[in-house]
């Protein structure tokens, strides 16, 4: 009696365990399935970029996910400059924040006075180099 009572327990363990990892599953399932579909939902903070080489100055608010900064007309921001690469830098929204990379340019980025390696978060007011191009940073978040 009691071999017959340990096999039914080691049944409804294994059931309980089986329904455990199926519900488990489905719930990922369904967060992940609802994170895709509301991804396009997401709301970009603006970005405005201002900056001043020599005499001249310019302004520009963007509202993308990404924008790149260079002398192509490629670029989101065009800037007629030597000492700024084709394509020189990029800033990039990702994980609810504004990023700022250097694209391997010859006369480097700087971010705050400190070269930019890699990518690296970037915030209100920050100022960065490019070139001689000095920029200042201004994020409006999302009303």
């Amino acid at each position: 009696m009691s071999a017959t009572v340990g096999l039914i327990l080691r049944i409804l363990f294994l059931a309980f365990l089986y329904a455990f990892l199926g519900l488990a599953i489905w719930m990922l399932w369904r967060s992940v399935g609802s994170k895709q579909a509301s991804q396009g939902n997401i709301a970009i903070p603006s970005l405005t970029l201002s900056t001043a080489i020599g005499a001249e100055s310019k302004t520009q608010t963007f509202a993308s996910n990404e924008v790149l900064i260079g002398r192509s007309q490629e670029c989101d921001f065009v800037l007629e400059d030597p000492t700024v690469s084709s394509r020189h830098a990029r800033l990039f929204y990702h994980l609810n924040q504004w990023w700022f990379e250097d694209l391997k340019s010859t006369n480097g980025s700087y971010l705050d006075g400190i070269r930019v390696e890699e990518p690296i978060v970037v915030k209100d007011n920050d100022e960065f180099y490019c070139g001689d191009a000095i920029f200042t940073i201004s994020i409006k978040p999302v009303e």
